[in-house]
């Protein structure tokens, strides 16, 4: 017997999406899982981490990260990393196509200081009439505290 050409093309889109699943590469860690094997920090550097939610029915997109203006990692919905820099003045932006009030943050950071910085995406706030609706991301300071308890399950990403 036959197969109805219906079911084999079912058949096969089934399996170009579980071959796709399989050659994205394993999905990064867990935070909380390699908390305690990240490196201590060096004397002389302050440590920043980035985290961003994952959240449902918001951008997906990946802006870059700047540190004044030169790009130093990624902003991975569910995600956290890291960048270790020297002590200094730095002015944290996420690239963004629209603007929102206090959109990015200027600190300075002390040797041996660690500071948490989410990203958050601003779905719908700089909309227009014409169904335009910008990718508004905006750099927002958190404490420590509250950081450590966002981040714990959010994946880990290691990368430059």
């Amino acid at each position: 017997m036959r197969s109805h050409p219906s079911r084999r093309a079912a058949f096969g889109a089934v399996l170009m999406m579980a071959v796709a699943a399989c050659s994205s590469g394993p999905a990064p860690p867990p935070f909380a899982s390699i908390a305690a094997g990240i490196p201590a920090l060096a004397p002389d550097r302050a440590r920043i981490y980035f985290y961003r939610y994952y959240q449902l029915y918001v951008s997906m997109a990946r802006p870059y990260i700047r540190l004044n203006g030169m790009h130093v990692a990624i902003s991975e919905p569910g995600g956290v990393l890291y960048r270790d820099v020297p002590p200094g003045t730095y002015l944290i932006s996420v690239d963004s196509q629209g603007l929102y009030p206090d959109q990015n943050k200027t600190v300075t950071l002390a040797a041996g200081q660690m500071l948490y910085v989410r990203v958050d995406s601003m779905k719908g706030y700089d909309a227009g009439f014409d169904n335009y609706d910008p990718e508004v991301f905006v750099v927002t300071l958190i404490s420590p505290e509250q950081a450590k308890a966002d981040m714990y399950t959010l994946k880990f990403y290691a990368g430059p």
